[in-house]
């Protein structure tokens, strides 16, 4: 056996027992390492003031647990202290209240008739709905699905902390890593550092805009539950995560909370909060505001970038939040840009290919 394939055969053999060493902590490791290329182009500055490596890995890191990671802590937090104080009774007040409340609508008998309803079967239907033996399951389902996020968060903390961690460590020797990686890679400079590029650049782009997003509509979300005398920091947090969603976003804050003031408070304040939620949130801030400031994280903070198209990421998401969980909001475009970044390349080995052969012949 020639030495260069036993040493690539000891290269894999390694290779698979420091992947079954490190497995339970790549997914962590890969998350850090994206965010990492998503907050190099806020680091700049830092190396102005500081001389050593590691203050600014520290500092950025800081700075990353402050913006990203200090409202999901304070969101499990505050939902693990909820639970520890659930009140069945008040629960149960609250549910027989909105049952009452639905059977003393007058609802249209004559609409009804002609869709095939019958108004006492949809008395009849409200009333087991809402029979004292459903309420008991409802409370008891409840309880026992709060207990169980209170449970992933313990864990989804867990992660938080080792990201932060191989953050940290990232920053710290990502340069000598990179350099490394460049060497071993069988590409020129620019064939590698376009690769960089694209992952740095998109997941930029990802990034501040998926952070943006969060804060800006999480932002007007307290403000109009804060007037209601809601809890403005938690359904905030909450509905900047919401809106991150695909499709449905933030309604699925709104709507559980319109129903919420529609029983507790009346329907003039439900009906405030479902107006506010559509016109100001989802048209004017969604539609019309959002993308300019998106548009002035790409252009001013990230400069130059050729991020993938933003139908491209909006899917990435999609596909990468149903994959992967939560994380999968960066793990999606990280994959996809790689993809894309891959296909150029093989775009510029097939044109240098073809202009070898106009040489030739």
């Amino acid at each position: 056996m020639k030495p260069q394939y036993f040493i690539i055969l000891l290269l894999l053999i390694s290779c698979y027992f420091v992947y079954q060493v490190f497995h339970p902590f790549m997914q962590n490791i890969a998350i850090a390492i994206l965010l990492m290329f998503a907050t190099l182009g806020i680091s700049k500055p830092f190396w102005n003031h500081f001389s050593k490596r590691w203050q600014v890995s520290a500092v950025m890191t800081l700075l990353l647990g402050i913006m990203f990671f200090a409202p999901l802590v304070y969101m499990i937090n505050a939902i693990a202290i909820m639970v520890t104080h659930i009140d069945p009774i008040a629960i149960h007040e609250l549910v027989v209240k909105t049952a009452n409340y639905l059977q003393s609508i007058s609802l249209p008998t004559e609409l009804l008739s002609r869709f095939g309803i019958d108004l006492d079967s949809v008395n009849s239907a409200i009333t087991n709905i809402f029979s004292e033996e459903n309420i008991s399951k409802y409370i008891k389902n409840t309880i026992a699905f709060l207990g169980s996020m209170a449970a992933h968060s313990a864990v989804f903390f867990k992660d938080m902390v080792l990201i932060l961690i191989f953050y940290f460590f990232a920053f710290l020797y990502g340069e000598q890593i990179g350099h490394a990686v460049k060497r071993l890679l069988p590409l020129d400079t620019a064939q590698t550092q376009l690769l960089f590029n694209e992952l740095h650049n998109s997941m930029g782009v990802v990034f501040f805009s998926i952070l943006a997003t969060a804060i800006f509509e999480g932002t007007l979300f307290a403000i109009i539950v804060l007037y209601f005398g809601l809890d403005a920091i938690l359904l905030g947090i909450l509905y900047g995560f919401a809106s991150l969603v695909p499709v449905v976003g933030g309604a699925l804050m709104w709507v559980p909370t319109s129903i919420y003031l529609w029983v507790t408070q009346g329907g003039t304040q439900a009906i405030i909060m479902a107006l506010y939620s559509i016109v100001v949130i989802s048209i004017v801030a969604d539609t019309f505001i959002k993308p300019i400031i998106i548009k002035e994280i790409d252009h001013k903070m990230l400069k130059e970038t050729n991020a993938i198209n933003e139908i491209l990421v909006f899917f990435s998401i999609i596909a990468g939040l149903t994959t992967y969980g939560f994380w999968g909001m960066i793990i999606g475009p990280a994959i996809t840009t790689v993809f894309i970044a891959i296909l150029k390349l093989y775009e510029q080995f097939q044109n240098q290919s073809k202009t070898t052969l106009k040489e030739l012949t």
